[in-house]
């Protein structure tokens, strides 16, 4: 039993140490700004080794592995123009994350490939925004005595965000989130609050009696916001 026990722990710090390449040193960098583009300084910038992922299939973001199981690999905090750079442990699994803490913006996650950077050891990442947290109170009111139920697709800005990437070159930041809510289940008007960021933009997605595509978007330029849908 001691022995299955001891074999266990070795096999687990060798996975673990796996993980990290100990005979090299990544150098990263990236500027951090606000909603109208002015530089954010005192931003704690993290490297982790946890990552998340956007889901197309569940149209969310999943976090592969348990916060208290990341392990830091760098870190730094942003000067008066808003730019950061040090140096970091090199991953060797195929995707990290990175975070950016500030006392005055919610917290942001984004996700990297390391494919596209352990090459060259230089993690240049592109300028990255901080927004501030919003709520959108968002009804649903029936003004047609339509007695249909229907299903409403809310897309919205995420905190959390998966950055993909082709020979070194960004080719997407996915920072969408999405909410499916069917409306119109009884009388009273269908109330949701969402929890996203501003300036950003809200869209909602439904089809109507005829079998027509509905959108409306609506513009998130405050910490609260209330709009109303009707149909």
């Amino acid at each position: 039993m001691k022995y299955l026990i001891c074999l266990s722990l070795i096999v687990l710090l060798i996975s673990c140490e796996a993980r990290i390449d100990n005979n090299k040193r990544a150098l990263f960098s990236t500027t951090v700004v606000d909603g109208a583009n002015n530089p954010v300084e005192n931003v704690e910038v993290v490297v982790y080794s946890g990552f998340y992922s956007y889901d197309f299939q569940s149209s969310g973001f999943t976090k592969f592995s348990p916060a208290d199981e990341d392990f830091i690999l760098g870190s730094g905090i942003t000067d008066s123009n808003g730019d950061v750079s040090f140096l970091m442990l090199v991953n060797t699994d195929e995707q990290t994350s990175f975070s950016l803490t500030s006392t005055d913006y919610p917290r942001r996650n984004i996700s990297i490939s390391n494919g596209n950077y352990a090459g060259t050891l230089d993690y240049n990442i592109p300028t990255q925004t901080l927004k501030q947290s919003a709520v959108v109170n968002l009804s649903f009111t029936n003004t047609t005595a339509v007695t249909e139920v229907f299903n409403a697709s809310i897309f919205f800005e995420s905190l959390n965000c998966s950055q993909f990437t082709e020979e070194g070159i960004t080719t997407e930041v996915v920072c969408e989130d999405r909410e499916f809510l069917p409306f119109n289940q009884s009388s009273s008007d269908t109330f949701i609050d969402i929890e996203t960021v501003y300036p950003s933009i809200m869209t909602v997605e439904y089809e109507d009696a005829t079998g027509s595509l509905i959108t409306e978007q609506f513009m998130v330029t405050n910490a609260t916001e209330n709009y109303v849908v009707q149909f």
